[in-house]
Parts: C-alpha cells; sequence; structure tokens
C-alpha cells in the first residue's frame, strides 16, 4: 500500500465514529449475517451466481440482492437455498442478553419441508 492509499478499514472506522450511523450500522447486522450465510451456502455448492441462483430456481439478479444484504429473503426462499447447497433451515429464538428466560428448543426443518 502506498501512503497516499486509504484503506477501507480507516474509513469504516471514521464513518462508524457517528453514533446514528453505528445505531443503524448495528441495526442491520442480522441483514448482513443473513447475506454472509447465503454466500457460504453457494460458495460450499462451488458454484458461481449465475448457476446456482438457476439451481436454486431464483434469478441471478435475486440471488445478487440476497447476498449484498439489499434484500431479506422469505423463508421459503432461504429453504430453497439451503436445499439446493444440500442443506436445511434451522430457526432458534434466544432471549436478549441479560434476559432470563425458559430454554426454547431450536425448530429444525427439512428444506424440502418448506418448498
Amino acid at each position: 500500500m502506498t501512503s497516499n492509499t486509504i484503506s477501507w478499514d480507516s474509513i469504516r472506522d471514521e464513518v462508524l465514529a457517528d453514533p446514528e450511523v453505528k445505531a443503524e450500522y448495528n441495526a442491520l447486522e442480522s441483514e448482513f449475517k443473513c447475506a454472509k450465510q447465503v454466500i457460504a451456502l453457494r460458495k460450499a455448492s462451488g458454484l458461481n451466481q449465475p448457476d446456482f441462483a438457476k439451481l436454486v430456481g431464483i434469478k441471478q439478479p435475486q440471488l445478487a440482492r440476497i447476498e449484498s444484504g439489499k434484500q431479506v429473503p422469505k423463508i421459503e426462499t432461504l429453504a430453497k437455498l439451503a436445499r439446493s447447497a444440500g442443506y436445511d433451515v434451522e430457526i432458534r429464538f434466544v432471549a436478549p442478553k441479560g434476559k432470563r428466560s425458559h430454554k426454547v428448543e431450536p425448530l429444525r426443518i427439512s428444506a424440502k419441508e418448506l418448498v
């Protein structure tokens, strides 16, 4: 890196120093985690976006929106993505940090049951 090159980390840190921006960024965390999981599913399948989208039965631009975090997929779409990569879907309900609650068992559903 040259001395006049700015790293992404430094830009992100500067932008996130604003409390309002940081709050919005944190609010989107679950959407970005979902996007990362979808990318991991596709990579596990060994396919590129167009080929994986075709296998799933959706259009490539929709897959791109899901992977970028711009679109939150419905549970049925998540099931199609999972099934196409050889996975099932598991839903967990968790209590907020510091709050006691009864443990709720995860719900594991075969992707075939959801589609």
